[in-house]
């Protein structure tokens, strides 16, 4: 018997989710399918399946099965191993309990037969009543079954019927497999109406979990888990359902091995995204599932961004094959995750941020993850990118800094000391400070802090100033604090006097720095984008500086600008 010729399917599946930094799993919807193609209709996005022939070892005539030994079934040609090439009756109906009166016949079956499901993995050993197994003559095995390692036996099968457990009988092939389980040759039945039955009691839940329908319960190294089923049916493609996982940081598919192995994807199956020099790790989940991730960053991995006013999307495809040359087995998805459209989000979105980061450790509490960047609206979601950035000097400055890594739950961000420059060096004597510890510089009225020391960000906005004299270009600094908000009081009371407060020593290993700001029409440099003290060209602007306490500290000291 031959299996499956080639057959092309085209999969049609909706993979999209949405998060909010939570993890939302998604799964498709099956929607359509037209009758006699092998074309489902999901919604959306495609998944493209083209498979090749898949030819199975036909059933061969068992009467040579000890000339080659007792392990294998041998016909003319080649011999193979039943254990592995068998056909699965999962019929609940053919239990000795089912007392339903049925003229079911087995006179057609021919080859190895392995019986799973809830009614009994065994034929029973003993007499079966009439009119069980939904038939007239329900038929049972005449002798203990083979225990491991006896290779293939021959037993009898009888049917009851008149009286007589055994009026009929007729030779089978039994062989006890590796994972527990035992397989039958079964050549019809002598008449009608007389069935093979199975016995409930043989169900063993062995393992610590329910089985899958794709998967059965074995034993291996003596320890009893869920395994994939050999021989699925690769007509069973049409189930694959992949789930979606949208991370704040990556994207990951997850899909059943087993269905996977079904269609020609097994151990050897190779993954690559959009872009085929970034391969995307298979991950091997619990429960037979494998999952495989993309970052959620744009440009990674050829991601496709969509950015609407409230919301950004990523796309992506994830192709898996069987092999990089010989294609059999091609198998697409496209998947989309959703994320609303926020501080964090906007900086993952953007190609070229003008952003600063800085990695702190904490004793005992791990490491954390500081970016401070610079955005062009209130809501502080739509950063300044790019190489030559110019703001005029009425123009207002919005700055957002966020704690990406770290404990999060427990550590607030603290802006406490946040000034301008004139020069890149943070230790300029020439100082504008917009917020001193921890609150406001009150002088000016347009400095607005939004959020500082309430939750894992901080924000405020101040109007654009620049330097008097020979300066066009200005730098801004932020020495922040990780507030333990189980053991400090992390939003600061600003008070006038505390305002007024000389600023305490600033830590130059808690500093972020950004710049230069370029005035409008003056001549833009590289920025200073990175770690402190690490220049790396990507963008400018300007800004609107004045003196801080007006005290001149040397040439070109700041005095307050009007348009």
């Amino acid at each position: 018997m031959v299996g499956p010729r080639r057959r092309n399917a085209l999969f049609s599946l909706e993979l999209h989710g949405k998060s909010a930094y939570s993890r939302v799993t998604c799964m498709p919807h099956l929607m359509e399918r037209m009758v006699g193609s092998g074309l489902l209709w999901l919604a959306l996005v495609s998944c493209i399946l083209t498979q090749s022939s898949a030819v199975q070892q036909g059933y061969r005539n068992p009467a040579a099965a000890s000339s080659y030994g007792l392990d294998l079934d041998c016909g003319a040609d080649s011999c193979f191993d039943p254990c592995q090439n068998y056909t699965l009756l999962d019929e609940p109906f053919r239990s000795i309990e089912n007392t339903e009166r049925a003229q079911e016949c087995d006179n057609n079956m021919s080859g190895w037969y392995r019986f799973v499901g809830e009614g009994g993995v065994r034929m029973p050993e003993t007499c079966v009543p009439v009119y069980r197994c939904q038939t007239a003559a329900p038929m049972w095995l005449n002798g203990a079954h083979p225990a491991f390692g006896d290779g293939i036996v021959n037993r009898t099968a009888c049917a009851h019927w008149s009286g007589n457990c055994c009026l009929w009988k007729t030779e089978v092939l039994v062989k006890a497999c590796p994972g527990g389980y035992h397989v039958y040759w079964l050549e019809g039945t002598p008449q009608c109406n007389l069935r093979y039955c199975t016995d409930p009691s043989t169900v063993e839940d062995k393992c610590d979990k329910a089985c899958r329908p794709e998967e059965e319960c074995l034993a291996f190294n003596s320890t009893w888990s869920c395994f994939c089923r050999q021989n699925l049916n690769s007509s069973e493609a049409h189930s694959l359902q992949p789930q979606l996982d949208c991370g704040a940081r990556e994207m990951k598919v997850k899909l059943d091995k087993c269905l996977l192995e079904g269609v020609g994807l097994g151990e050897e199956v190779i993954a690559y995204l959009r872009d085929p020099n970034c391969s995307s790790i298979i991950q091997t989940e619990e429960r037979n599932w494998i999952s495989l991730t993309s970052p959620v960053q744009a440009g990674a991995c050829r991601n496709i961004l969509e950015r609407n006013q409230t919301h950004v999307i990523y796309k992506n495809t994830l192709s898996l094959v069987n092999d990089f040359i010989i294609r059999d087995t091609i198998l697409n998805i496209n998947f989309q995750c959703v994320y609303p459209l926020d501080m964090k989000v906007s900086l993952q979105a953007a190609l070229q941020p003008l952003v600063s980061s800085l990695n702190l450790s904490v004793g005992g509490d791990g490491e954390f993850t500081v970016r401070m960047a610079l955005f062009q609206d209130q809501n502080y979601t739509n950063p300044y990118e790019g190489v030559a950035v110019e703001l005029s000097v009425e123009s207002m400055l919005y700055v957002g800094a966020i704690l990406e890594q770290g404990d999060t739950s427990r550590f607030n961000l603290v802006l406490r000391n946040c000034y301008a420059t004139p020069t890149e060096d943070r230790t300029d004597p020439v100082k504008y400070f917009i917020i001193r510890n921890s609150c406001p510089n009150q002088r000016d009225s347009t400095i607005h802090v939004e959020e500082n020391g309430r939750s894992s960000e901080s924000r405020f906005s101040v109007q654009m100033f620049m330097f008097a004299g020979h300066y066009d270009l200005v730098f801004l600094h932020c020495e922040i604090h990780l507030c333990d908000s189980l053991h400090e009081q992390c939003q600061p009371s600003c008070s006038r006097s505390q305002v007024r407060s000389d600023v305490l020593a600033i830590d130059p290993a808690r500093v972020l720095d950004l710049g230069p700001i370029t005035r409008r029409g003056a001549q833009s440099p590289g920025v200073m984008n990175g770690t402190p003290g690490t220049a790396v060209p990507t963008g400018g602007s300007a800004l609107q500086l004045t003196d801080e306490e007006r005290r001149p500290k040397h040439k070109g000291a700041c005095s307050r600008l009007h348009s």
